[in-house]
C-alpha cells in the first residue's frame, strides 16, 4: 500500500489534506473513494500518520510515531473492520467505539479511526445508525476516514455525514508496477494476471492476497482464466457438465466472477455481432446475479448456474 503514496496524484492529495489539517480546516469525517488497493488505503494510513504525529505536516515523516502508525501499532490510530471470523462490522463494535470517543489522544495530536469499508455490507444498518452522531460531529481531536470503492453501496445517512474525496487514478504503468510488486511477478506474468481480470488491478490484488495467504502461486489466477476460456464456450453451447465445471471453478477461485466476466467479454470481442450480443447479455446476467448473491449471501455456484443457463442454448 505504501508504494501508492509515491504516485503524484495521491501525493498531492495527501499534501492538500495535511495542509487543511494544519489550518484546522480538514473535515472531521472524510470518505476516501477509490478501488480497493489502488491508493485509498495508503492515503488513509499516511494521512492518519500526519494527523497523529506531533510534528504535523508535511507527510512522509519517519519518526517513531509515524512508523508505528504504518505498522498498525499506534494507540491513536485504529482500523475498524469486521472482527476475525466475521463478515460484518457489528453494532457492538460501533457502540464500543462511540463509548471511547471522548478520550484524549494517548500520545499524538489526534485520534484517527479508519473504517476499512463503509459499504453496507460490511457496515450493518445497526452499526451505521450507532455511528451517525459521531460521524456528524466528531470530537475536536477525532478524525474519521471511511474507505469506499462505490458510494452507491454506502447508506445515504453515512454519505450525508461525510465529505467525499476521490483518490486520483493511477497510470497504467503505475498499476502494473503495483501489481508486480504485490504479486512478485515479472512483466509477462503481470500482464497475464491483468488480462485474466479484464484489466482490473483491484481484482488481481484481492485474489492475490487470498492465494498468497493460502500459499498458492498467484499465477494460478491466469490458469483459472485459461480454463474458463476453454469451458465457457461448451457451457454456453448447452453442455451441462461444462456449465457445472464453470460454476465450481468460479466458486473456488478468488475473484472467480471477475474472471468469468472477463472471459465472456473476450469471447464477445471475437464473435460475430449476434453472438457477441448474446455473450454480453450473459455477462450482464452474471454480474446482476453476483450482486444479488453478495447482498443475500447466496451460494456462488448456484448463482452462476442460474445466470448462465438461459444462455446455454446455442453453439458459441
Amino acid at each position: 500500500m505504501q508504494r501508492a503514496t509515491g504516485w503524484p496524484g495521491v501525493a498531492r492529495l495527501l499534501d492538500r489534506c495535511l495542509a487543511l489539517a494544519a489550518a484546522h480546516e480538514l473535515p472531521g469525517t472524510l470518505m476516501l473513494v477509490g478501488e480497493p488497493g489502488l491508493g485509498g488505503e495508503a492515503l488513509a494510513l499516511e494521512l492518519a500518520a500526519g494527523l497523529a504525529c506531533h510534528g504535523g505536516p508535511p507527510g512522509g515523516c519517519t519518526c517513531d510515531a509515524c512508523e508505528r502508525v504504518r505498522r498498525g501499532i499506534h494507540p491513536d490510530v485504529e482500523l475498524i473492520g469486521p472482527p476475525p471470523g466475521k463478515s460484518d462490522i457489528t453494532i457492538d463494535q460501533a457502540r464500543e467505539l462511540v463509548g471511547r470517543l471522548d478520550q484524549h489522544p494517548y500520545e499524538g495530536k489526534r485520534r484517527v479511526f479508519v473504517l476499512t469499508s463503509c459499504h453496507t455490507p460490511p457496515l450493518t444498518n445497526d452499526a451505521a445508525s450507532a455511528l451517525l452522531k459521531a460521524l456528524e460531529e466528531p470530537p475536536p481531536v477525532v478524525t474519521f476516514l471511511l474507505l469506499a470503492a462505490n458510494p452507491e453501496r454506502v447508506l445515504p445517512t453515512i454519505l450525508s455525514r461525510s465529505v467525499q474525496v476521490r483518490v486520483p487514478a493511477a497510470t497504467p504503468a503505475q498499476l502494473r508496477e503495483l501489481v508486480a510488486a504485490a504479486c512478485q511477478t515479472d512483466l509477462a506474468q503481470t500482464e497475464a494476471l491483468l488480462t485474466a481480470c479484464h484489466g482490473e488491478p483491484s481484482s488481481v490484488l484481492t485474489a492475490a492476497e487470498t492465494l498468497i495467504a493460502n500459499e498458492v502461486p498467484v499465477t494460478t489466477l491466469a490458469d483459472g482464466a485459461a480454463e474458463l476460456d476453454r469451458l465457457l464456450p461448451a457451457a454456453l453451447a448447452g453442455d451441462g457438465p461444462a456449465l457445472l465445471a464453470v460454476a465450481g471453478l468460479v466458486e473456488r477461485t478468488p475473484e472467480g466472477v471477475t474472471l468469468a466476466l472477463a472471459s465472456l467479454l473476450r469471447l464477445a470481442a471475437s464473435a460475430e455481432t449476434p453472438e457477441a450480443e448474446r455473450l454480453l447479455a450473459a455477462a450482464a446476467a452474471l454480474l446482476a446475479a453476483e450482486r444479488r448473491r453478495a447482498a443475500l449471501r447466496l451460494d456462488v455456484s448456484t448463482a452462476v448456474v442460474g445466470a448462465l443457463t438461459p444462455f446455454a442454448t446455442r453453439t458459441v
